[in-house]
């Protein structure tokens, strides 16, 4: 699978370590992951994974930070590049979508690890910068008079939460097709039902 992670302040082999524990952890779980899988899944050595980390704890820290910082970058380049609500959902959404297609470990690790239980200081992920993002345009709609004027949390579950569900549904392969062949049906359904009419 692709290496999904980018970051020019992480070293090759901080990077290496982060992609193997971002797999191992969607695979097995923080907890039953060890050094010695991270070492055998990476080909980095003991001594190099604890000089790049302190501890599997930092290395989990790490990665949910470099995941977060990675993401905010590339859906503040979808808002530059779309200045409308509609726009910015649609596009956002087909962002989603597409890393779930062919990153299905970061969404994964997003959606389905129980982060407060391996890093209990971690604010709720809901309200990381991403998901601040996702509801401004939810918002934003309301501010252009597109969508209803109602509750944000509402507004922001009838629409990015029904893309959130269906990228379940794929990850969980409960789809009959690819997920990116329900990009046009969820976004314009979960859009209707906020939509003025």
């Amino acid at each position: 699978m692709k290496p999904y992670l980018v970051n020019p302040k992480l070293s090759k082999t901080q990077i290496k370590i982060l992609e193997s524990a971002l797999s191992l952890f969607v695979k097995k779980g923080f907890f039953n992951t060890s050094i010695p899988d991270l070492v055998e899944d990476s080909g980095v050595s003991t001594g190099s994974i604890y000089h790049a980390f302190r501890d599997k704890q930092s290395i989990a820290e790490s990665l949910m930070e470099t995941l977060l910082e990675q993401i905010n970058r590339e859906q503040h380049e979808i808002l530059a590049n779309n200045a409308d609500s509609w726009s910015r959902f649609y596009e956002l959404s087909k962002w989603m979508i597409n890393t779930a297609d062919q990153h299905p470990q970061v969404m994964q690790f997003i959606f389905n690890a129980q982060h407060k239980e391996f890093m209990p200081d971690l604010p709720p992920i809901c309200s990381s910068q991403p998901f601040l993002t996702l509801r401004k345009v939810i918002q934003q709609g309301m501010d252009e008079k597109v969508l209803i004027k109602m509750d944000l949390m509402v507004a922001a579950s009838s629409s990015f939460g029904g893309v959130m569900r269906l990228i379940q549904l794929g990850l969980d392969n409960m789809l009959d097709n690819p997920l990116p062949s329900y990009l046009d049906s969820i976004t314009k359904t979960c859009w209707r039902s906020i939509a003025q009419q």
